[in-house]
């Protein structure tokens, strides 16, 4: 079941961000660099809840969450109809289309927010999640030189964006 994250998340979300770290090698945290910490979690998903153009959704299977998207917008004038996405599931969902569900709800939640722009990176080996991306109408916008370093080298990240039509300019 998907569903939007609340301040009542927040002791499952801080657990999960972990679980997720330990699994993937394709987030920017690596196991043991995030802290652990619900309160922060909470005042973070307070925050998201009052602003106007951010969202996060979690996926929840068996009573567990498996997997999460989320919006942040911009906070200035200048950039507020731009967001970055920014998703990730744990092993045992990949495969199964959840992650296009996921990703598509937040697109939903973008246009009926507003936004206009959605901006996201992803490691150059990621072929699963930069094919799923282009699926759902992202483009590639360019690439970010050995953004990144994992234990067998340095990894470009591809700059990808989509971009939404509004009612209004």
């Amino acid at each position: 079941m998907i569903h939007m994250a609340g301040v009542e998340d927040a002791a499952v979300l801080d657990r999960f961000f972990g679980q997720l770290d330990r699994e993937t090698r394709f987030m920017l945290y690596e196991a043991g660099e995030r802290p652990s910490d619900i309160e922060g979690q909470r005042r973070r998903l307070e925050a998201m809840a009052a602003a106007p153009n951010q969202a996060m959704w979690l996926l929840e299977l068996a009573g567990e969450v498996q997997g999460f998207a989320a919006l942040l917008g911009g906070g200035l004038a200048r950039n507020r109809h731009c967001a970055l996405v920014v998703m990730g599931l744990r092993s045992g969902a990949r495969g199964q289309g959840w992650g296009e569900r996921l990703l598509r709800t937040l697109i939903a939640t973008a246009r009926d927010l507003g936004i206009h722009r959605l901006e996201l990176g992803v490691m150059a080996h990621n072929e699963v999640a930069h094919a799923l991306y282009r699926k759902c109408g992202f483009v590639e916008e360019g690439v970010r030189r050995q953004a990144y370093r994992l234990d067998e080298g340095y990894v470009d990240e591809i700059a990808m964006g989509l971009l939404l039509p509004l009612d209004r300019p």
